[in-house]
């Protein structure tokens, strides 16, 4: 297994940006372009939307805010972390973007820990004192997975008490990698709240409620979003805790696992959204024309609940963000990975019969564990080895050494044992 790595670099021309990975992953920050991620790249392919326009380009505060508009924002790409609601009718809503503190300021970095077995690297923004908070990014990777693991802290530096959502917005790459335009088969799922206040399960935010990019679903608990370059946003009452965006051209998947708050449903922004998806394209929103946008990206946005902070007091935003080789037609993510459409695990005449797909987020080895419904471990057998870099595919039928009759209630697991510890790729109740 190697070590992770670090350093400090110059970035498409942004000086100040760190870099660091492991055999699997490459992450560069650049704390001077609001603490954004840049790159989370899988070997050679890179997830995260930058925008070519404004590489290497810094701006002045006056600059970076304009006349506020929207057509002002200096939209640089990556991930980013934002207070929210968002608005422009109260002081209880963010103005932004474009906001020259903290979408656009320049951040301080450090580094928090770097061994060949992990790296943390965390950004503060400026105080900002329309909105009364300080941002905190934390990115932590570790030596055997494609993870990144993002803590998100919010710090109240005012005087007065404020109530705000961490809102965190991943721009991901649409584009087709010749330069020719967009991808069609680039998707994002989200899924559905099976009792949702919304009447389609979601609810139009900006643009056109005809879309042709809302409504279509994978069952009936999974919402489908093709990127068809079309713009508008939408936002979903999701309780599941996990969103997944698939390119189906080139074979990589991004999940992301986040927490939801079901006794603070009502809190959540915009109408009881945790998360949200914007797309750049045809149509006008706000007064703007994306017509003739270039820059094709599709937005995958988590939110907490608004938390009303007394000054100094702090709140937080845990993330998991994993990355695989594959692709298809999604069904769930993991702690390990993701499963696609049709796969399971059953028992059929005294045979385990596993046959599923998809990909994971560890280096380490496959294993098939049995328990009896007290949790204890009856027996296991070893599946291989698997990696983020190749997608998986089991087809096995195991003959068990036991029998049915005396544990009538079993469950399978497919664990990932690597380095780190051990993670659940896959549990099903036989």
């Amino acid at each position: 297994m190697n070590p992770c790595w670090w350093r400090e670099i110059d970035f498409r021309g942004w000086n100040g940006a760190v870099e660091f990975g492991n055999d699997l992953i490459r992450v560069v920050m650049v704390p001077t372009l609001g603490g954004r991620i840049m790159a989370y790249d899988l070997g050679d392919y890179s997830f995260l939307y930058v925008n070519k326009e404004l590489e290497g380009k810094l701006f002045t505060p006056e600059e970076n805010y304009g006349d506020g508009s929207i057509a002002a924002w200096k939209n640089y790409g990556g991930d980013k972390t934002w207070p929210a609601p968002q608005g422009w009718d109260t002081e209880e809503e963010w103005h932004g973007p474009p906001d020259p503190v903290l979408d656009s300021g320049v951040y301080t970095g450090r580094w928090l820990e770097c061994s060949p077995e992990k790296v943390s690297y965390e950004v503060e923004s400026p105080p900002d004192p329309r909105t009364g908070i300080k941002l905190f990014r934390k990115v932590t990777i570790r030596q055997d997975s494609s993870k990144l693991w993002l803590e998100l802290r919010m710090k109240n530096i005012s005087s007065r008490p404020v109530a705000w959502s961490i809102w965190n917005v991943t721009q991901l790459d649409t584009r087709l990698r010749n330069g020719k335009g967009y991808d069609p088969n680039c998707r994002l799922y989200i899924p559905l709240n099976p009792v949702s206040r919304f009447a389609k399960g979601y609810r139009v935010i900006f643009g056109e409620e005809d879309n042709p990019q809302w409504g279509q679903r994978e069952g009936n608990d999974l919402l489908v979003i093709p990127y068809l370059f079309y713009v508008g946003k939408i936002g979903v009452d999701s309780p599941v805790g996990w969103m997944a965006f698939v390119n189906d051209t080139e074979g990589y998947t991004w999940c992301l696992r986040y927490p939801y708050y079901p006794e603070e449903k009502d809190a959540y922004p915009d109408g009881g959204c945790s998360v949200e998806c914007w797309t750049v394209g045809r149509g006008v929103v706000t007064g703007k024309d994306y017509s003739q946008e270039t820059g094709y990206h599709i937005e995958a946005e988590v939110l907490g609940p608004v938390r009303k902070l007394k000054p100094g007091e702090e709140q937080f935003l845990e993330l998991e963000m994993g990355v695989a080789k594959g692709g298809g037609r999604f069904k769930k993510v993991t702690a390990g990975g993701y499963i696609i459409m049709g796969g399971g695990a059953r028992l059929e005449k005294g045979k385990l019969i596993i046959n599923l797909s998809g990909g994971v987020f560890y280096k380490g080895r496959l294993q098939v564990v049995v328990t009896d419904a007290r949790h204890n471990v009856i027996w296991q057998q070893d599946l291989g080895e698997v990696s983020p870099h190749e997608e998986v595919k089991v087809d096995q039928k195991i003959d068990l050494p036991f029998s049915r009759v005396v544990f009538p209630s079993l469950q399978a697991h497919l664990i990932i044992d690597h380095p780190g510890g051990m993670d659940e790729y896959y549990l099903a109740y036989l």
